[in-house]
């Protein structure tokens, strides 16, 4: 199957978590059991996951009542415990300290290991085709994750409606666009501030905040309002259209905004006011992947379209570790990535194209925020 799961899901937050929680029971337990054996592999044992678990409930509880009860919904519904889901809402905050940990090891052991790899872009009407605004990126992650992923369309009256693309398990949305035509992508990074804040509101549910918005600033609040645990880098942008990339750390954010109507991102800071980026040290290929993806898409400027981005998500070069990531035999398996998903946002026509695994070889399908079924790219 090409497409991915799809849940219509409404007002009520905990009946969201609930119909999520029953619909993909099998694919949340498997998730959880994958991130257990990664955070093994990096040296944190079952009795650290369980008391980060307790520890999360009470943090995202505390940052956002609405996304806590649709966390707690999922539990009920996949008869799991709300530490354990917990732990794979705050999985980013989880992994990203353990990939700081890692770094620094490798650092002193000058070693390096290949570990995430997202590539993001945002291009701006002048940039496009058909005068849209348009995010995207390869969303490389744990390879035991594919398969086990879901879109929700989400309709809503107290609040804006949407649809996005995230795990099982996790509330969500990751990426995704709502009816203002807000759209978000982001990146993972590293810098060695991370860790300074111990509990902070969490990485996923600054993603849904700002996918709970209705105007770009209030878009942009969730990102830099409040100081971070881990970093990141957000490219959020609206039809309209604006694009702004913002790179975090645990107390800092800078801006990087479109050249030429394009920005471009992987995983490592631009800005150095964050502290010594981390994660190039273990993944070396982020050093190549933005720089190279600016130039397969800055060829086509003003005639930027689905099939070029395409085109340009599915580039090898570096293989495996490219924009189009594939597992590196390499590794142990609980660390291997890929790109589990190729996304690519319209943000005027208030569609998301997801490709279910890396884009070379797998087709976009149109999952649009309207009512509709999904529907394959002829020219995938």
């Amino acid at each position: 199957m090409t497409a991915l799961p799809v849940l219509d899901l409404g007002d009520d937050p905990y009946e969201r978590g609930l119909v999520h929680g029953r619909a993909l029971a099998g694919e949340v337990r498997e998730n959880l059991h994958t991130y257990l054996a990664r955070f093994v592999a990096g040296g944190l044992d079952a009795d650290a996951v369980q008391a980060e678990g307790n520890s999360w409930v009470e943090i995202i509880a505390a940052e956002n009542a609405e996304y806590a009860e649709e966390m707690r919904g999922i539990a009920d519904g996949a008869g799991m415990t709300l530490s354990d889901l917990a732990v794979l809402n705050a999985r980013y905050e989880i992994t990203f300290g353990l990939f700081g940990r890692e770094a620094k090891a490798a650092y002193a052991l000058k070693e390096t290991e290949a570990t995430d790899g997202c590539s993001s872009f945002g291009v701006l009407a002048e940039a496009t085709a058909d005068g849209h605004t348009i995010l995207g990126q390869n969303w490389d992650w744990q390879a035991g994750i594919h398969g086990r992923c879901v879109v929700l369309r989400i309709r809503r009256h107290r609040r804006p409606s949407l649809v996005c693309f995230t795990e099982a398990g996790i509330v969500g949305g990751k990426m995704g666009i709502n009816e203002y035509g807000i759209g978000l992508v982001e990146n993972g990074l590293v810098s060695d501030h991370d860790g300074w804040h111990a509990r902070e509101k969490p990485f996923h549910v600054r993603c849904r905040e700002v996918l709970d918005a209705e105007t770009y600033d209030h878009a942009l609040a969730p990102i830099v309002a409040t100081r971070r645990v881990c970093s990141a880098n957000f490219v959020i942008g609206q039809a309209g259209g604006e694009i702004v990339d913002l790179e975090t750390s645990p107390d800092a954010v800078s801006y990087l905004f479109p050249r030429d109507g394009m920005v471009t991102h992987s995983n490592h800071f631009m800005d150095q006011r964050h502290g010594p980026s981390q994660m190039e040290r273990i993944g070396p290929s982020t050093i190549y992947r933005a720089n190279r993806l600016d130039r397969l898409l800055r060829r086509h400027l003003g005639g930027i379209d689905r099939d070029v981005i395409g085109e340009a998500l599915a580039d090898h070069f570096g293989y495996p570790n490219a924009i189009c990531r594939h597992p590196d035999e390499r590794q142990p398996a609980a660390k291997r990535t890929m790109s589990n998903a190729s996304l690519i946002l319209d943000l005027d026509d208030r569609v998301m194209w997801v490709a279910n695994g890396p884009p070379c070889c797998n087709p976009y399908v149109a999952y649009p925020l309207g009512a509709g079924a999904a529907v394959a790219s002829e020219a995938a």
